[in-house]
């Protein structure tokens, strides 16, 4: 049935009689505050569901009529309703398998590395190595990594090692047991970091094949993935989360999304990116791509093909993002400082504007990490030039995290209809630590979000979630409550609010992990909204959204998730 969509009231409920002829809704929450977030009716008292979608929205009263002898009826006693979260940049299955054989700490300083170094000292066995994960020198208070000689002093006849993947401290007697000296040459692929004197430091930057026989990690397997992403998933659905965008899988993902969507056994809608690296030759890329059997939208609501994706820079939490010019002289919290130095590009200018002719011809929507604003602008160049032989208009290619957008960024990224996938959880946790690093004229554009909307530019809402399972202590926290805030007030971890010109509003905020998530995998018809024939997706919430004061949005937490029209996660009995 189609139905032409009406104003809010005064015709909801003709709606509702049309709509409930045939059948008598299968649930009905009411007595709610709900915030819509459609344009034409954006509060609402109470939503019937038949079926996996909305069937009518309106006042208790118009709702309420329109139940049959076995209608479900909850009362939410003035609980607030929205829409179901969209987020647009996790991580599920790495998440879950970093704390597969148990939690990862977290720790905010080099004191708290050290207690931990000493605990694991008296439990685990004499020889064994104590590994310290995903340590990075911008969440540590002292904004530094830790030294070989403070590794020592916690465990001083043990090997020791704190890691985030691509920088590392070794203690003494993990260097000596790989001979690393003053007299080891620089890698090619890296740097080791030396004191005035020539020794050491302990920090390793970069240089994999030096670290790759204390730093492996047990094979995951098949099943194993499967834990880590129905785990995940039940994670999200606790704050809210009924969609989400997985922003990097290979054939293994996605084989592991494909049995829990075979099973019925997948609780947030899924639109999974598949990634490559994009080496070798103009002609490779391509052929690779050709390979691939399937292009964007292949699927159906539960799961679907998201974008082809590359990973074009480093980042800003390790120093390796690609700037428009060289860092300058203030990295000396990365561990090193080399006045020439720009970042890292990991694929090069023809292989990337191989991979956007050959994915817009083919039917891809495409993105590519770009954490520095010398990549946001190159990933930018790739799009004008697939533009010349594919228009890119309404295929929404994407910018992922895109920290650093200036204004000639903004209006580039306009004329092509590119949207953006951003992080706010990283001005909150990183801003502090890199601002001095950046500068000034720089840091104006750090996730310039006002900028942005009044382009017109859509910013969907993620975490690049990828660590742990705790929403707010993640390595990057995925609570989408937390992340508006932070969008609203641009408050830091030290409480400084940055570049408060910035700022937008609570509802703009809400849109972000709503309306526009949807846009950016082309489900704005389907969800993003509460409003009828939309799939039924909705989360209930401790707190008004709309009314309560500005600092308490962040201490938001979620009652109950529902999506298409099936509870998920339930607190409210």
């Amino acid at each position: 049935m189609s139905v032409k969509r009406c104003s809010f009231p005064l015709q909801l409920g003709v709606f509702c009689a049309m709509a409930c002829a045939q059948a008598p809704p299968d649930t009905i929450y009411y007595n709610a505050a709900i915030v819509t977030m459609s344009p034409d009716h954006p509060t609402a008292q109470a939503v019937a569901i038949r079926g996996d979608r909305f069937t009518a929205v309106g006042s208790n009263a118009e709702i309420l009529k329109t139940a049959g002898p076995r209608t479900q009826k909850i009362d939410l006693v003035r609980k607030c309703v929205v829409p179901g979260i969209i987020e647009t940049h996790v991580h599920p299955i790495a998440a879950a398998i970093s704390e597969i054989d148990g939690p990862v700490p977290v720790m905010h300083s080099i004191a708290e590395i050290k207690a931990y170094i000493r605990a694991q000292d008296r439990k685990l066995p004499p020889g064994r190595l104590i590994f310290v994960p995903k340590v990075y020198s911008t969440r540590l208070t002292e904004h530094r990594y830790p030294t070989r000689y403070e590794l020592d002093e916690a465990a001083p006849s043990r090997e020791v090692m704190a890691d985030n993947d691509y920088a590392a401290v070794l203690n003494s007697a993990l260097l000596k047991k790989l001979s690393i000296t003053r007299q080891t040459p620089q890698p090619g692929n890296g740097r080791i970091a030396k004191d005035d004197k020539g020794e050491p430091t302990g920090l390793i930057l970069g240089a994999p094949q030096l670290l790759q026989s204390v730093r492996g990690s047990r094979p995951i397997t098949a099943k194993d993935r499967l834990w880590a992403l129905k785990s995940m998933l039940a994670r999200y659905n606790s704050v809210g989360i009924t969609s989400i965008m997985d922003r990097y899988e290979g054939p293994d993902g996605f084989r592991a999304y494909q049995a829990l969507y075979e099973s019925g056994e997948l609780t947030a809608r899924s639109y999974v990116t598949y990634a490559i690296q994009a080496q070798g030759t103009p002609a490779q890329v391509r052929a690779e791509i050709e390979r691939i059997p399937f292009v964007t939208g292949w699927g159906d609501n539960w799961l679907r093909v998201g974008n082809l994706k590359t990973i074009l820079d480093g980042g800003i939490l390790i120093g390796t993002a690609y700037l428009r010019e060289s860092w300058g002289p203030n990295t000396q919290i990365y561990g090193f400082v080399d006045p020439d130095y720009r970042g890292v590009l990991s694929v090069t200018k023809d292989n990337l504007f191989e991979m956007a002719k050959t994915a817009a011809e083919l039917g891809w929507q495409m993105t590519a990490h770009t954490t520095g604003g010398g990549a946001t602008d190159l990933l930018l160049d790739a799009y004008e030039y697939a533009n010349r032989f594919t228009p890119l208009a309404g295929r929404r290619f994407t910018v992922t995290h895109g920290n650093f957008p200036n204004p000639q960024a903004i209006e580039r990224a306009k004329k092509l209809g590119v949207v953006f996938d951003i992080q706010p959880f990283w001005l909150y946790l990183d801003g502090p630590a890199i601002k001095d690093v950046f500068g000034p004229e720089r840091m104006k554009y750090f996730q310039p979000l006002r900028a942005l909307f009044d382009a017109g530019i859509v910013v969907g809402g993620g975490s690049d979630h990828m660590i742990r399972f705790d929403p707010r202590e993640a390595t990057n926290p995925y609570h989408p409550f937390l992340g508006m805030w932070i969008a609203i007030t641009r408050k830091t971890v030290d409480g400084a609010a940055m570049n408060p010109e910035q700022r937008i509003s609570r509802m703009e905020a809400l849109k972000m992990w709503t309306w526009n998530g949807a846009y950016l995998m082309f489900a704005e018809k389907e969800k993003g909204s509460i409003e009828p024939g939309k799939l039924a997706d909705l989360a209930v919430i401790s707190k008004d959204y709309a009314t309560c004061p500005e600092d308490e949005i962040k201490d938001i937490e979620v009652v109950c998730t529902v999506v298409g029209g099936r509870v998920v996660y339930d607190r409210l009995r």
